[in-house]
């Protein structure tokens, strides 16, 4: 049986997710499976970061896990002419505007389609809630089992829109990144990879024009001071014991944040 995994910005109140829902399971048996519908309104970025730090955990086992097909509705230009497109690596599936959603996650390796074949979507659908009328119903085909060449023509992995990002930029004594997210006990999430630091007691975190110099291995610490952690997705993360660590450093995302080998 096939999982499908909504993530979208729609919110809980409204009848929008319930609607795509409805869709999906009057034309497969799969089970659908809710990551989140808070993303921050039109924000893609948020989406994208999300996807890529929850995908691995629903890569499909080699003895025979449950396939998964991610839909992603974050779409400020819903009812354009942006495409809507299908990638497929690692045994995941991604059906997605495309807005740069997909920038996070995908490599090289990806097998793309655009979704261009109208027979699979709703007849007379709106050109508001593409979501309901279009992403759910090639959702349930894929779900089962269509395969994405059934949907459009494949296309290459370079023409897909990407979202502006930086990777951070590493080097001997310095690791410049950017806060990516602020999570919601405040902390501050870095793109900075633990993996560069080596042993972290010999770095030093500066950010918001403050110095951070205590590292620590879990969330609970008897100081008030900031402190930085490796976080779940292996980066580098600054908090505070039982507080929010964004609040005091006022700081924001794509904030400037730099790691530096310390002399102590």
């Amino acid at each position: 049986m096939a999982l499908v995994a909504l993530l979208t910005d729609f919110g809980a109140r409204d009848h929008y997710v319930a609607s795509m829902k409805g869709v999906i399971l009057n034309r497969c048996d799969a089970r659908v499976v809710d990551l989140s519908h808070e993303i921050p309104p039109y924000d893609v970025f948020a989406a994208a970061l999300f996807l890529r730090s929850v995908a691995p955990a629903f890569y499909a086992p080699e003895n025979g896990g449950e396939a998964t097909i991610f839909v992603i509705v974050v779409d400020p230009g819903v009812g354009t002419e942006r495409r809507i497109v299908a990638a497929r690596e690692n045994g995941l599936t991604f059906l997605a505007p495309d807005n740069g959603l997909l920038s996070l996650v995908l490599t090289d390796r990806a097998v793309v389609h655009s979704v261009e074949n109208e027979s699979w979507f709703l007849p007379n659908g709106s050109r508001t809630f593409e979501g309901r009328d279009r992403f759910a119903p090639v959702a349930a085909a894929l779900a089962r089992g269509i395969p994405p060449e059934e949907l459009g023509p494949r296309i290459e992995l370079e023409t897909l829109s990407r979202l502006y990002y930086e990777e951070p930029s590493i080097s001997e004594d310095s690791i410049v990144g950017r806060v990516v997210a602020l999570d919601h006990f405040g902390n501050v999430i870095t793109d900075i990879p633990a993996l560069a630091l080596g042993d972290p007691m010999q770095w030093t975190i500066s950010a918001a024009g403050v110095q951070i110099s205590s590292f620590a291995e879990h969330y609970q610490q008897d100081s008030e001071e900031p402190f930085f952690v490796v976080g779940s997705s292996g980066t580098i993360e600054i908090s505070i014991a039982n507080g929010s660590a964004a609040a005091v450093l006022q700081i924001r995302r794509f904030a400037r944040v730099e790691a530096l080998r310390s002399t102590r």
